[in-house]
């Protein structure tokens, strides 16, 4: 028993120490930066609005640890990867998840959104089919439209700052700065016109909601139509989680993600990875 927790400390050990380093690659002429961690099935992060790769310093290492490998891009604009000083709508945020995952040399991966980024894999998932193993959907949007979506994330997410940690605040207003107002006010609207509802018949891959408790932005109605609408969909709530459920300090968001990646990662599914790596990335 001291042998395997000496073991799990030193692949952590090790994941974070991968993870710690930012790494660089030019996507179609523009330098993406992102971070990685592991080996094995490839879990990929994208990260919600107006934040980064950084925000995923309590999942990336402790995944990888598992053994898996986890990547998280800075979407164009945000973190240290520049980009359109207007904005990015959820379609240009897959657009860009889909050409640095080519560049990279992902054939098939599962993609995990936080908050905005969950329409954006929606779309992922339905676009490029090959490239999508499963989903997973940590505090999704999209419960509305419009103006009335936008007032109800608005305050959903006032309600929710007493909710979340202190290191998670500060990381959050450390991105929105670097961002700037006028991307991520932008980039938020541009997620309220987008409807996800539509695109979940088309999905044919398993997904995971996760949901916390105490989260005031998404309820749990919506999270139970997002399920269904997958037919293989399923819902976790993590019990005291806010709706920034990925920094949950329990541990319980990550054995979520990981019992999911285990149920992805089995011999039936190697099939879906050689019809992948057979497809041509530049369709």
């Amino acid at each position: 028993m001291e042998g395997e927790r000496t073991s799990g400390a030193s692949r952590l050990g090790v994941a974070a120490a991968e993870w710690a380093s930012s790494r660089w690659i030019d996507v179609d002429g523009r330098l993406i930066r992102y971070r990685e961690a592991g080996r094995g099935l490839p879990l990929v992060l994208v990260h919600g609005l107006g934040v980064s790769a950084d925000y995923w310093v309590r999942n990336g290492p402790a995944i990888a640890a598992a053994g898996f490998r986890v990547l998280a891009p800075d979407l164009p604009g945000f973190g240290r990867t520049e980009g359109p000083a207007a904005g990015l709508g959820v379609k240009a945020q897959a657009e860009a998840v889909r050409r640095w995952a080519r560049t990279i040399g992902i054939a098939s991966a599962v993609y995990l959104g936080h908050s905005l980024s969950c329409q954006a894999i929606l779309e992922l998932a339905v676009a490029r089919p090959e490239m999508v193993r499963g989903l997973i959907m940590a505090a999704p949007t999209g419960e509305g439209s419009g103006t009335r979506r936008l007032l109800s994330q608005a305050r959903g997410l006032f309600q929710d700052l007493h909710r979340e940690s202190p290191k998670l605040a500060a990381l959050v207003a450390q991105a929105y700065l670097r961002a700037g107002p006028i991307r991520v006010i932008r980039t938020w609207r541009l997620g309220a016109s987008h409807d996800p509802i539509p695109l979940l018949a088309k999905v044919e891959v398993p997904g995971l909601i996760v949901r916390g408790e105490n989260d005031p932005v998404v309820t749990i109605g919506f999270c139970d139509l997002l399920a269904a609408g997958l037919g293989r969909g399923r819902v976790v709530v993590v019990p005291g989680g806010s709706h920034g459920v990925i920094f949950d300090p329990t541990g319980a968001f990550n054995a979520a993600v990981i019992d999911f990646l285990h149920s992805i990662d089995s011999p039936r599914s190697i099939s879906h990875v050689l019809q992948a790596e057979s497809a041509d990335p530049e369709e």
